[in-house]
């Protein structure tokens, strides 16, 4: 179980592929750390909007919003922590940032109104993934929370979000850059054409496409940041001492299916070279397998063949005979399904580091977007041990896909 990771860290950081469940996931580690006594912050990227208001904190925003006691105790919670959540605000992110480490305000007020900064906080590849780290490192400094989650954004490259800040340094520290850019451009067109007729080509054409003076633009840019490449570079290494600080766990979302799996596979492993390993492993919207009845099944499983058998079964129990057929054969495929979903997290298992703990999260009859929510999923997180009564209610409110007759083949989705 997650409660002695939760516990003994102060930084949890949820990473995997998009679409796996990791915005549920980090609200129900935030909830219950809270729940537990601690000062809980959740970042988050997109949160669900039905999970903003059930909180009580409507539309979220780049700043920490505390959750109202009283919003959690209407679902039977006390906290003997404080819980509050926060989504990332890329622009105003970078806008921060720059503000911080301007030298005076002419330099920081050239720079917010560059036209080529605007476009590189929005759209540079990685910027989001840098600001998230970034907002992270904001909230470790400030000292207001002992338990800060982070809910990674959803990237093509589930990587991504680690290279960011070197990607960034790179782009603003390279020196191959400002060596080829910086002497062509601040002498303007004539100097640009004359040294390097390439570069002149490129930039009118860029210019003619956004309607932008790319080359004044640019050239600005890049003469207001020249005194900040220092401290981008000093930045990006307190960022990676907050990554890889002795009181971060890394925790992977995943679910069960092959492709995911796959891509959690790779993670997994180039996380451990970049000397992040992981610390925990939540395996999502799992199906579970039902032993089968041996009195029924000879061989112990059950197996595309064996629906004659089930539907006898259920005839013999009063079944009506024209949903019989239908439950056997959608009983087949659910028990074929979970166990497949069984085997590939027992393989995944073998390769993960000896000590770190397993848990798994069932496909739940209904979307996790609320307070009630995100107590459903705390036994599975933290075991039976973290539910005490309202808890205990919730969550018996129905647990799995699999104890609903019919349902056990459709998939739901949280964010």
């Amino acid at each position: 179980m997650l409660d002695a990771l939760v516990r003994d860290h102060r930084v949890v950081i949820c990473v995997g592929s998009g679409g796996v469940g990791k915005t549920t996931t980090s609200a129900a580690i935030a909830l219950w750390g809270a729940e537990q006594g601690r000062r809980a912050v959740v970042l988050t990227i997109d949160p669900a909007r039905r999970l903003a208001d059930s909180l009580g904190v409507g539309a979220l925003g780049d700043e920490p919003r505390a959750v109202d006691p009283a919003v959690l105790a209407r679902h039977g919670i006390v906290a003997r922590g404080t819980l509050a959540a926060m989504m990332l605000d890329q622009k105003g992110a970078w806008d921060r940032l720059v503000a911080r480490h301007a030298p005076s305000d002419e330099v920081r007020e050239r720079i917010l109104h560059n036209r080529f900064y605007l476009n590189l906080s929005q759209s540079f590849a990685g910027s989001y993934e840098y600001m998230a780290i970034e907002q992270l490192c904001v909230l470790v400094e400030s000292g207001a929370y002992d338990l800060i989650v982070l809910d990674t954004p959803p990237t093509k490259h589930a990587l991504d979000f680690f290279e960011a800040p070197d990607r960034i340094r790179d782009f603003l520290d390279r020196r191959m850059v400002r060596w080829l850019v910086m002497p062509y451009l601040s002498r303007g067109w004539v100097a640009a054409k004359a040294m390097n007729r390439t570069a002149g080509f490129l930039f009118r054409k860029l210019e003619e496409a956004t309607g932008i003076a790319a080359l004044a633009e640019v050239s600005d840019f890049f003469s207001a940041m020249s005194g900040m490449f220092d401290a981008f570079s000093a930045r990006t290494d307190t960022i990676h001492q907050v990554l890889r600080a002795a009181n971060t766990a890394f925790v992977l979302v995943t679910g069960p299916e092959e492709q995911v799996l796959t891509e959690a596979e790779f993670f997994s492993k180039r996380m451990h070279a970049l000397r992040m390993p992981l610390k925990g492993v939540v395996f999502n919207r799992v199906h579970e397998e039902f032993p089968a009845d041996p009195a029924i099944f000879a061989a112990g499983t059950v197996a595309h063949g064996d629906e004659a058998t089930i539907e006898a079964a259920l005839a013999g129990i009063g079944v009506d005979p024209a949903h019989a057929r239908w439950l056997a054969g959608n009983f087949v495929d659910y028990q074929l399904l979970a166990r497949g979903e069984a085997l590939r997290m027992e393989q995944f298992r073998r390769g993960l580091p000896r000590r770190a703990p397993f848990v798994t999260v069932p496909n739940f009859d209904s979307d996790l977007h609320d307070v009630a929510g995100l107590t459903r999923m705390h036994r599975f997180l933290f075991g039976e041990r973290a539910m005490t009564g309202a808890h205990r209610r919730v969550a018996d409110g129905g647990s799995s896909v699999a104890r609903r007759r019919g349902r056990g083949a459709k998939r739901r989705s949280s964010r």
